[in-house]
């Protein structure tokens, strides 16, 4: 219990810290938590073996099913609709040695949205972490080295923003920061530049 209430108090510090960061950008964001598997004990085998490195999409959706909601299809308005929120977003935090991933929706859908995050006594699930996978959910993009992501991008960004979230989700969150690109982005700035262009996915 003491392990799950820090790992929530993980998530709680994220979201302040992404609304503290709206506010600076003149933005208003607010959220709302309802929990499943806090107070009581839940075991699946949904999850996926984080160490496979594939992405599991439609997490969220499988993972309304195995909680026991009455339609996963439905659910995205029902949470509109009793929390008062305009978006919802299921995030899991699996018990067990893995790499964290988003999956996002990017066309109009009724498919839940969520991410996935591990914590194990090897791998400790930070703030930062669970920001950099919020982001993903609003439209951010990775900004590391990956197949869509050129070292020479990397770098780039590594000079420009070392710690920018979306680049490295390492640092101690009252260090870390959201670069001009990834606050385009995400919406909290409607400031085009043009170098944003070459660090974007030819998918976006």
């Amino acid at each position: 219990m003491n392990e799950k209430m820090d790992l929530f108090k993980q998530v709680r510090d994220a979201e302040s810290w992404l609304e503290w960061k709206a506010k600076s950008y003149g933005k208003n964001v607010r959220f709302v938590n309802a929990t499943h598997g806090l107070f009581e004990p839940f075991e699946t085998d949904i999850v996926p073996d984080g160490d496979s490195g594939a992405a599991q999409w439609g997490i969220a959706k499988k993972y309304l099913q195995e909680a026991g909601c009455p339609s996963d299809a439905d659910y995205p308005e029902w949470a509109k609709k009793n929390s008062g929120c305009d978006q919802s977003l299921v995030f899991i935090i699996a018990n067990k040695k893995g790499r964290g991933y988003a999956c996002p929706c990017y066309n109009e859908s009724d498919e839940p949205e969520g991410t996935i995050l591990y914590h194990s006594p090897e791998w400790k699930l930070t703030a930062c972490c669970i920001i950099h996978e919020f982001l993903h959910l609003f439209g951010a993009v990775d900004l590391y080295e990956t197949e869509v992501q050129t070292a020479e991008n990397s770098e780039r960004m590594e000079k420009m923003y070392p710690k920018e979230v979306m680049h490295n989700p390492y640092f101690p969150l009252k260090e870390v920061e959201i670069s001009p690109l990834t606050a385009w982005l995400v919406g909290l700035s409607d400031k085009e530049e043009p170098w944003f262009n070459s660090f974007l996915p030819k998918k976006i």
